[in-house]
């Protein structure tokens, strides 16, 4: 493991991956930890990611893995594609945990409009998700539509809790 400061922001990201030492420790552009891979496989990947979650110290960064598109990138376009990609992946993390939220919710109790308002915010974001190609600001707002939708529906899930 290498260290890598603010002075290789504009290197190429092929170019880093190859480095052998660290470089100046300075980190004041980005917060957060990101950690680079390269030839790693899918599988590889999961099991690396898995072992995180089980250390005494887990890795609470951003993992990005070398493409053949992204190795001609600056190390700087690197880190904000996958800013932005950890954004959009914890939004659409925030959506699912709102759709499946509503898992055995009687919307018959509700008003027939309400209900009608729901089931369409709960499809558009089902649909949302299952096309796996949106913006941060795209997803963003469908989670706002469904979270207005679920507005008043707190009582269904407290009853069907009640009778478990």
């Amino acid at each position: 493991m290498i260290i890598i400061g603010d002075d290789c922001l504009s290197k190429r990201f092929k170019q880093v991956l190859n480095m052998q030492e660290s470089t100046s420790e300075i980190h004041e552009k980005y917060d957060g930890s990101y950690l680079l891979m390269d030839g790693l496989s899918k599988e590889e990947i999961m099991i690396m990611s898995e072992s995180f979650d089980g250390a005494d110290v887990p890795f609470d960064g951003i993992m990005v893995s070398a493409t053949q598109t992204n190795r001609e990138w600056t190390l700087e376009m690197i880190f904000e594609e996958a800013k932005q990609e950890a954004r959009i992946m914890e939004q659409m993390y925030h959506l699912q945990m709102m759709i499946e939220s509503t898992n055995g919710m009687d919307l018959n109790q509700l008003e027939p409009e309400h209900a009608a308002i729901l089931k369409r915010a709960l499809m558009d974001s089902y649909l949302m998700l299952m096309k796996e190609e949106y913006t941060y600001e795209q997803i963003s707002a469908q989670a706002r539509i469904l979270e207005e939708a679920l507005k008043g529906t707190e009582h269904l899930k407290q009853k069907e809790s009640h009778h478990e």
